[in-house]
């Protein structure tokens, strides 16, 4: 590990705007304080990036990073990562920025126009051109995050001042299966779960908020996105097809968490799409319940909860996802769904803002 990325209690304290003596206080008082990597002569050392992510938590000024996934297609993901997003900006007032990292670019149109996006995308100012650049590192590099950030983006009062979006493209769906390879192109020095990060490093401390559509899956784009988030989001419908991978993803995502050494906990499952009828009431019991099948039967992992505000199905959320259509206000645009998608922000807002120490 370079010494770059080292701290000793003096540099601590300089980050931190404290004195030495507050730091060995904190250390002495916060069980969670990470702990030094090694001790020199000169004294103990620690990991710079578990230092400032605890020190912002502690002072309250942190970059909230939530990641949507489900391994399943068409749960209302990015329906639910869109609004969350658009609310926060426009009615909770907080600065967003929303990361598409599924090919689909479903949230991307939901969020700017189909010309706007083909514009982005031809002129490398999308994800896509990102990875790109990381798999051809013999050419000079064309990503670069202040232009590939669309700026005030929604339907909603013809574009939200506090949202912004970094776009995807479809021709992710080429570049995926290829970005695994990234460490042999760059002779093991290149590590292709640091992309994202490195890339919007330079951004990150200017949003309250970061949303990530994650694809459904697991993959090397997935972990991109939890490589730098706090906490994460499974929307599912509630039927047995839905929520049947949600053991896999908590599971996958602890073990990651482990390895990279920091924690990413899920923040709860949201039901989506939910329909007055036997099976979904059935579900959603179990999962209120925290009775979901694989995780009783493995006994290891907990269930996490489910947010009391479900999404109801409903056709405005469908229309709502045309940029093109004339749906200006968030009535318009999520119907009868609204008032449970302003809920579910608010509990997620909850849960990420309240006070650790």
């Amino acid at each position: 590990m370079s010494t770059d990325n080292l701290l000793g209690i003096a540099e601590i304290a300089d980050l931190a705007g404290v004195t030495k003596q507050a730091v060995s206080n904190w250390r002495m008082r916060y069980d969670d304080f990470p702990r030094p990597i090694q001790k020199l002569q000169s004294g103990p050392v620690w990991e710079r990036e578990k230092v400032e992510v605890w020190v912002k938590s502690f002072k309250g000024e942190e970059t909230h990073v939530l990641s949507f996934i489900n391994l399943k297609g068409g749960v209302g993901k990015t329906t639910t990562a869109v609004a969350v997003a658009e609310i926060l900006a426009q009615e909770e007032r907080k600065h967003v920025l929303l990361v598409d990292l599924d090919p689909q670019t479903n949230a991307t149109v939901n969020l700017i126009s189909e010309d706007q996006w083909a514009g982005m995308d031809k002129d490398g100012r999308t994800i896509a051109q990102l990875f790109e650049d990381r798999l051809n590192p013999h050419n000079s590099p064309k990503f670069d995050v202040e232009k590939a950030i669309a700026r005030r983006v929604s339907t909603i009062n013809d574009g939200i001042a506090r949202l912004d979006l970094l776009p995807s493209s479809i021709r992710l769906i080429d570049l995926q299966d290829r970005i695994p390879m990234i460490a042999l192109s760059g002779n093991y020095t290149a590590n292709p779960l640091e992309i994202l990060r490195s890339a919007i490093q330079p951004v990150i401390d200017r949003y309250d908020y970061i949303l990530i559509d994650c694809p459904p899956s697991l993959g090397t784009v997935t972990k991109n996105g939890l490589r730098i988030s706090t906490g994460y989001v499974i929307p599912t419908i509630p039927d047995i097809v839905s929520t049947w991978g949600i053991y896999q993803i908590v599971d996958n995502v602890a073990r990651f968490a482990q390895d990279i050494g920091l924690p990413i906990p899920p923040l709860g499952i949201v039901a989506t799409k939910v329909q007055v009828n036997n099976l979904h009431a059935r579900i959603i019991a179990d999962l209120k319940a925290k009775r979901l099948g694989r995780f009783n039967e493995a006994g290891v992992l907990s269930q996490p909860p489910l947010f009391s505000n479900e999404i109801p199905q409903t056709v405005a959320v469908a229309r709502g996802a045309d940029v093109d259509a004339d749906i200006r206000t968030f009535k318009g645009k999520y119907g009868n769904a609204y008032d449970a998608l302003r809920g579910l922000t608010q509990e997620i807002k909850q849960l990420c803002e309240k006070k650790k120490h």
